[in-house]
């Protein structure tokens, strides 16, 4: 049996573009895609925390290709 992966620092975001008339309101939009869409359509960014080159997209927990170019 393996040993399991050493723990590390992971940057994880999420983001929309969203207009709104200022930012309290953009940011009340936000939370509401959010629980609207969920983990399920929502995709989530994963990169090793200083190697934001190395991020890749998840949805629903699982790895994703969101690169329009490879359509």
């Amino acid at each position: 049996m393996s040993d399991p992966e050493p723990m590390r620092e992971w940057q994880v975001s999420v983001a929309l573009p969203i207009e709104a008339a200022g930012r309290a309101e953009a940011v009340a939009q936000f939370w509401e895609y959010v629980r609207a869409l969920g983990s399920r359509e929502l995709p989530a960014f994963v990169a090793p925390y200083g190697n934001e080159l190395d991020m890749q997209a998840y949805v629903g927990g699982a790895e994703t290709d969101l690169d329009p170019e490879e359509d």
